[in-house]
């Protein structure tokens, strides 16, 4: 195995995906807290949470290769390192600041399992399209 001495990512992309995985944790929190007022995550609303979270996963990783201007080698640890922002603050808020999430236990618990399904499907979508792009995975 040969030792690359370039970076992986320019100093610019690395703080976007880092600032882009800040960003899109806050928007996944509030989806919760504004989406259980509007029973998105109870019975069939639920099912359609997880649903919807497959094609805006795969937009939100499209618009991270853009902003970010990864390329084919870079899609999976672009975004791998996004969702290492985003799960970091996951955990920290859902410890202690619940709040933000919700008050009702059942839904911000519901809420919490949708965004685990959002870094499957954002990790599912970046080696789709890596692999689109044209990198050889195996």
């Amino acid at each position: 195995m040969t030792h690359n001495k370039s970076p992986l990512f320019s100093k610019e992309q690395a703080i976007v995906l880092v600032v882009l995985g800040a960003a899109f944790w806050f928007v996944g929190a509030l989806s919760v807290r504004f989406g259980s007022g509007i029973g998105m995550f109870e019975n069939v609303g639920n099912v359609i949470a997880f649903l919807i979270g497959l094609p805006v996963s795969w937009i939100s990783v499209i618009i991270i290769k853009k902003v970010a201007r990864l390329n084919a080698e870079q899609m999976v640890p672009g975004v791998s390192l996004g969702l290492l922002v985003a799960t970091f603050l996951d955990g920290i808020v859902l410890t202690w600041g619940t709040s933000l999430y919700g008050t009702d236990p059942l839904l911000v618990g519901r809420g919490a399992a949708w965004i685990l399904w959002g870094v499957f499907a954002f990790l599912a979508s970046a080696f789709i399209e890596a692999k689109r792009m044209g990198y050889k995975m195996i």
